[in-house]
């Protein structure tokens, strides 16, 4: 009787100083860091009042993201804002229902690691299906970008990208124009053979890509995203850019100097070892000085602040 109050005594002290059993149902419905972008996007201003360039595009995806939001810490981390849309023709609005973001984008180039605000969606996914194959990340976030990706891609334009004969390193300032998007394809015809009594199906279909009649789109890169202050008194700098052919074999174009002077927010931009190609005033209205041109975005990179990305060289001898 006296061992058997004893295990009595045991067993309801283990059952209420025990561990305490986990509920995993708590655990599943506990609040994740929320990105600042709704599925599909409810934020039509986020989009509209920011300025959006070409950043690459997959088989099925184009990325856009804000050159004027992009800057690198003193770790080496790149930040910039960023949407994906799906790379296709379509007659929906210019910002749909289709598009993923705007969304924070951070990429590591040292340890070629990225974080994203699309892999904190963790309660969006189940509620709006259109983010695709996103997946929640634990821990700190940060993940290894995979080769042959179009991540990889992406990192190859912010981070650079080294030729193997030459000791520079170029790194992607805008493109001109973009690959032919692909047309949705129709339902294959299906016939009728009488002869052998069975369905057949017709193999003809339409293109799934665009006119590609078109001039190939043109890329400018900065390289060693240097800029040199040629004119401390009037802040007057200069960025060498080279320009390429986007096609299989990325052929060369031509090497060009840009000249920005800061304080009369003017630009020219000259074909190396010929006469000037250009020169105009950057403004935020106009064909030539819009916020998404080339200029604009070239002159916000030479004098904007875009943290530890840009390296500064004085070259005024003042």
């Amino acid at each position: 009787m006296k061992k058997l109050l004893i295990l009595a005594i045991l067993f309801i002290v283990g059952c209420t100083s025990g561990p305490m059993r986990q509920n995993y149902q708590a655990m599943m419905n506990e609040e994740v860091e929320s990105p600042f972008f709704y599925i599909p996007p409810l934020n039509q201003k986020d989009y509209s009042d920011r300025t959006w360039i070409l950043l690459a595009e997959s088989k099925t995806k184009v990325w856009f993201y804000d050159p004027y939001s992009l800057t690198e810490d003193e770790d080496g981390v790149l930040t910039y804002d960023a949407f994906i849309a799906p790379r296709a023709k379509s007659n929906l609005a210019t910002y749909n229902a289709t598009m993923v973001g705007p969304y924070r984008q951070k990429i590591d180039c040292f340890s070629n690691h990225q974080w994203s605000e699309t892999l904190y969606t963790q309660n969006i996914v189940s509620q709006r299906p259109l983010v695709g194959d996103t997946k929640p990340v634990n821990g700190s976030g940060w993940v290894k970008i995979a080769p042959r990706t179009a991540m990889a891609y992406v990192r190859s334009r912010l981070c650079g990208r080294k030729f193997i004969d030459d000791q520079n390193i170029n790194y992607f300032l805008y493109q001109d124009g973009a690959l032919p998007a692909p047309i949705a394809q129709k339902a294959p015809v299906e016939v009728f053979d009488e002869k052998e009594k069975k369905q057949l199906t017709n193999a003809k279909q339409d293109a799934t890509l665009g006119s590609t009649n078109s001039k190939p789109p043109v890329f400018y890169e900065v390289i060693n995203n240097e800029v040199s202050i040629v004119d401390a008194k009037k802040d007057v700098r200069q960025m060498k850019l080279s320009s390429y052919v986007l096609s299989r074999d990325f052929t060369k174009e031509a090497d060009y100097i840009f000249m920005a002077n800061c304080q009369e927010n003017s630009y020219a931009l000259m074909t190396q070892g010929q006469k000037e190609k250009s020169r105009g005033a950057i403004s935020a209205v106009g064909a030539i000085g819009a916020k998404d041109s080339m200029s604009a975005v070239a002159f916000n990179r030479a004098c904007g602040d875009h943290g530890a990305y840009m390296k500064l060289a004085n070259k005024s001898g003042r």
